[in-house]
């Protein structure tokens, strides 16, 4: 069991070396897909066409707003990723020694875009049941995990068997998919996110991940692509990420450290997924069982998580924005610290420094939204 992608013997050039034998105009290659990425953004803004999104009483902005902007940025970073894969073998970049596992990478990140952005575009039409997009969702991954048959462990113990690896990342994908979308309602908190936990996903996932390794190059893609998001995303946001970005970028969360993982030598450890976005996990679980308590529908739209709350204090939505998604860092420099550090000894495992984030994230996080939630009655 496990996957052809890191058995691929191929040198990885240092550093230095990837510096040196770049072509003069490689800073243009990096900006050329930003601009481009602008203008296909702006012309979506600023055009007639587009799906809109109406305030409600759920909502936090108050004006007409375009959203679905996943169906840009997700075929623009599709687009790179093809370019470094297919052009970026004539040596004059520094991508040759990583074109053939990224060739190896594409079916997977191409089918799971695809599937789930369309899946979020046609949710973001017609407002699909929950059941039915919960169905598509799941059987899916279930089809995209038992092709790819990853190694899988959680809390270090082997999963023995496919059919349990294909059950279990199957469930957590799904879950951490729609986790994702929940979180998508505020302006810039989701890239944000996404950006701010990136940062350590070279240590506490895979080497590829840092600078010069294949998924650094993807990652790098996938940043470019979504620039132009970025800029109308910026509050005042004048374009929404809808549910065809949310669940595509979903995807890529899930399917990336996956991807990254050398199934000859290591398992991939679930457990791990806290990493990506520890506010999420906390703010989202909670917020489904303090629903689940209260007898309301889980799935519906609402303004219930914490982030939506502070948004109606002084902090407003720009500093939400902020420092909720600086919050994601802790997590990832205690990993560094204690377990990546080289040279670094340490009294904490791997589990034992997990259990100790989550109970520290969700204590943190119940004393603020106690706090913020009697301001708030007291307000009212």
């Amino acid at each position: 069991m496990g996957t052809d992608f890191c058995n691929k013997k191929l040198p990885k050039p240092p550093e230095s070396q990837i510096l040196a034998e770049m072509d003069p105009f490689f800073l243009l290659v990096c900006i050329s897909p930003a601009i481009l990425s602008l203008i296909f953004h702006g012309f979506y803004v600023h055009s007639r066409i587009g799906v809109k999104d109406v305030p409600n009483e759920r909502s936090l902005h108050t004006e007409v707003t375009k959203k679905s902007g996943g169906m840009i940025f997700l075929p623009l970073f599709l687009v790179f990723l093809l370019g470094i894969a297919y052009l970026g073998e004539n040596g004059r970049f520094g991508f040759e020694a990583h074109t053939a596992n990224l060739r190896y990478l594409l079916p997977y990140l191409l089918s799971g875009v695809l599937a789930f952005g369309c899946i979020g575009f046609l949710d973001d039409l017609y407002s699909l049941s929950p059941k039915i997009r919960l169905f598509l969702e799941a059987g899916f991954l279930g089809f995209w995990t038992f092709f790819l048959s990853p190694n899988l462990s959680l809390f270090e113990i082997q999963i023995p068997y496919l059919w349990v690896a294909v059950v279990l990342l199957t469930f957590l994908g799904v879950f951490m998919i729609n986790l994702v979308n929940f979180m998508d309602g505020l302006d810039l908190y989701l890239i944000g996110t996404v950006f701010y936990s990136s940062l350590f996903w070279w240590t506490i996932y895979s080497g590829q991940f840092a600078f010069g390794g294949t998924l650094f190059f993807v990652t790098v893609c996938l940043f470019q692509a979504a620039a132009g998001f970025v800029y109308y995303n910026f509050p005042k946001a004048k374009l929404f990420m809808g549910d065809s970005g949310s669940l595509g970028l979903g995807f890529l969360l899930i399917s990336l450290p996956v991807l990254g993982t050398k199934p000859e030598t290591t398992n991939f450890e679930l457990a791990s997924f806290f990493y990506l976005f520890p506010i999420f996990w906390i703010d989202g679980i909670i917020t489904i069982l303090i629903r689940s308590y209260e007898k309301k529908h889980i799935f519906q739209a609402h303004r219930e998580h914490l982030y939506q709350y502070l948004t109606e204090t002084k902090l407003g939505k720009k500093w939400t924005c902020f420092w909720m998604t600086l919050a994601n860092l802790p997590a990832g420099i205690c990993y560094f610290y204690f377990i990546d550090l080289p040279g670094k000894s340490t009294f904490l495992s791997k589990n034992q420094l997990l259990i100790l984030l989550i109970l520290g994230y969700t204590v943190v996080y119940i004393v603020l939204r106690i706090v913020v939630t009697a301001r708030r009655k007291n307000l009212a």
